[in-house]
């Protein structure tokens, strides 16, 4: 904390799951925040994202709830205001009774993912692992593909430091759109392109990033391992590779494959003319280093790891692996790696199911089923995938607890709502996992209201269980937040981080990883410290439309906000979701520019409005992730797993991207 004039000023971390982990400033008066800014003392930018306004705006919002509620009747609507005492007795003896019941923990569940990233909110973990053997989640419904891929052929997942791109040639924005998801990096982008560098977009849609480029090649959705395909059969034609043998493995039978892989049949899968394939290929030939930028997109599809694991291999055999402005940049979880989350207490015989895929747990798990559901970080019933079975599965559990800031979908269907606090109202310390710096959360203000902690929490239920049943839990809560990160900030994290103490994050983020290129020595984390090439596959797993539902539909991050995490402040939100096709499309159908109707298939079918756009593929349907007031786009997904993800995260990542359905009008 310092001051800068009459304002009492804080540091933060924006612990969102986005790819900038924003350091932000927040300036405090009177005991309100009255605004907040990026932090510049790492070298990051002053500039905020779109969401700025509303990341204050969650803090004094009139629709946050402040305390404890109980529901009387699930989903009723019927709520009153109870006591923390209340709130975690109620809690507390019906984990008791069921423990009773079952003999065994395993009917309580816990499903939590990425609303805070903080280390301490990884107590409510703790908090459950302190109990015995429970039921959790696994997995990740964001980048479990693409995480495994670079861990099959690097050995780790490492990203570049993005500033590293000022030194790059050519940049290929591979199912990323920096404009709209990481606008720190959109500087570091400019400055390249001002240097000469050449700035490639791929992508099945016309982003405004793609308005930014230089060059942008439409692909068909799920193509991404077939174009990957034909730039190492072009280029090794060409002879225009570039890579030490001795640092690779199974390069000459990837290489060729490829050879023997058909064009024609390949580039007809990515949409893309032969010439379009030319000058990609040129591109990446006559410009080096090249760098490119794996984003989420092209991984949420079946063959996903596949088709990160092949760009990978068109880095390293063009000879942009370990260089300044080279590599291929996906996710970094270094961090992870060196925190031991000693909170946490991970234990060996924790029941463990699948995130992506809650309903089925709810129906196939017995001896004992889940019964007992608390909720974190996440809003289960608009994010989840078989939405329309996990509803009717729902009445099957006897308790649902939801610990959130606002009546999310997932809270009106809970019983008790513990309301926690905001990332200006506690300690905490986060990092990113794009981005390689690692800062604190300090209190800015005092929690409003009643609010408290995800640590706080796990600490008053202990305590509460503990005096109704001595030795339930073996969660510390006699530790405070400053105990806990001291035990986690051990010296051998701090030299890594070269600070003495985590205290010293009140000066400012720090970095962890040096800012040399990753695999700078030619040596990789593999066992044998060589890349490892995929093999490919005699035939590509890409899904198409079919007559019946003949549109793909695509759902990316929209710009003003993540996921649902915005949905309370928004002004002017629509009440259903806005879906976007091309007028051709839409008039064969007799849909109404901006009118409503039926978007389905089997798996159920919601209302939408329809809006044209003419840069969209004929069999394309375009409806950014959670932009109504309603949403309900996962009730017309099934839940596909991906080819690769349970190595890394435990379970497959999910095919968002492959989804096909019909429309009409309504």
């Amino acid at each position: 904390m310092f001051f800068h004039g009459n304002y009492q000023v804080t540091r933060h971390i924006c612990p969102r799951n986005c790819y900038d982990a924003c350091p932000i400033l927040a300036y405090t008066r009177g005991g309100k925040i009255e605004y907040i800014s990026g932090d510049t003392s790492d070298g990051s930018s002053a500039r905020l994202c779109s969401k700025r306004e509303d990341i204050l705006a969650t803090v004094y919002h009139p629709r946050r709830i402040l305390y404890p509620q109980k529901q009387h009747g699930r989903g009723s609507g019927n709520w009153q205001r109870i006591s923390w005492e209340e709130a975690i007795d109620t809690i507390a003896r019906k984990m008791l009774s069921l423990k009773e019941r079952y003999n065994s923990t395993l009917p309580l569940c816990l499903n939590k993912y990425s609303g805070n990233f903080g280390l301490l909110h990884f107590a409510v973990e703790g908090m459950f692992n302190g109990l015995g053997a429970t039921t959790q989640t696994i997995g990740s419904p964001c980048f479990s593909s693409g995480i495994d891929a670079q861990n099959l052929d690097f050995g780790a997942n490492i990203t570049c430091d993005i500033r590293q791109l000022r030194e790059s040639r050519l940049i290929i924005l591979w199912g990323a759109n920096p404009a709209w998801t990481s606008i720190h990096t959109m500087p570091v982008i400019y400055a390249a392109q001002e240097r000469g560098a050449k700035v490639v977009v791929i992508d099945p849609v016309f982003t405004e990033t793609a308005r930014k480029a230089d060059y942008y090649f439409e692909l068909r959705p799920g193509s991404d391992a077939a174009l990957a395909t034909l730039l190492l059969q072009k280029l090794a034609q060409n002879k225009q590779l570039s890579y030490n043998p001795q640092q690779v493995t199974g390069a000459e039978e990837l290489l060729a494959a490829a050879l023997k892989a058909p064009a024609a049949k390949l580039r007809k899968a990515t949409g893309l003319s032969a010439k379009a394939i030319d000058v990609l290929t040129e591109l990446l030939a006559q410009n080096h280093p090249a760098h490119i930028w794996c984003g989420y997109g092209l991984q949420r599809h079946v063959e996903s790891g596949l088709a990160v694991r092949l760009i990978d291999a068109l880095s390293m055999l063009t000879g942009n692996i370990g260089i300044a402005g080279g590599g291929v940049n996906y996710a970094d979880i270094g961090l992870l790696e060196n925190i031991d989350f000693k909170l946490m207490q991970e234990r060996s015989d924790t029941r463990f199911i699948d995130i992506n895929n809650f309903a089925h747990s709810l129906k196939t798990l017995q001896n004992p089923p889940i019964k007992f559901l608390w909720i974190a970080g996440r809003n289960v019933l608009r994010q989840d995938a078989n939405l329309t079975e996990l509803n009717k599965l729902w009445s099957q559990l006897e308790f649902v607890v939801v610990a959130d800031k606002f009546m999310t979908h997932s809270a009106k269907m809970a019983d008790i709502f513990l309301p926690v606090t905001t990332e200006f109202e506690h300690l905490d310390v986060a990092g990113g996992y794009f981005v390689q710096h690692l800062g604190i959360n300090e209190p800015a203000i005092p929690p409003r209201g009643e609010a408290k902690s995800d640590i706080d929490i796990a600490r008053l239920l202990t305590r509460r269980l503990n005096e109704l049943a001595p030795g339930t839990s073996t969660f510390p809560a006699h530790l405070s937040d400053e105990e806990f990160l001291s035990a986690e900030f051990t010296p051998d994290i701090c030299e890594k981080l070269q600070i003495k103490k985590w205290q010293d994050l009140y000066q400012g983020p720090v970095r962890y990883r040096p800012p040399t290129p990753p695999w700078q020595e030619g040596k990789f984390a593999t066992t044998d410290g060589k890349f490892h090439c995929c093999t490919l596959p005699k035939k590509f797993y890409q899904l198409q439309p079919t007559k019946e539902y003949p549109f793909h539909l695509l759902t990316p991050h929209a710009q003003e906000h993540i996921n649902s995490q915005s949905h309370p402040l928004l002004k002017n939100l629509p009440e259903y979701p806005q879906v976007y096709l091309h007028p051709a499309a839409g008039e064969k159908l007799h849909l109404q520019d901006k009118h409503p109707a039926i978007l389905w298939n089997d798996e159920g079918s919601i209302t939408v409005t329809a809006h044209f756009r003419e840069d969209l593929a004929p069999d394309i349907i375009l409806s950014m992730q959670g932009a109504s007031v309603n949403g309900g786009l996962n009730h017309l997904y099934k839940g596909l797993s991906t080819d690769l993800g349970e190595l890394v995260n435990g379970a497959p990542g999910t095919a968002f991207y492959d989804v096909f359905v019909n429309i009409r009008p309504k």
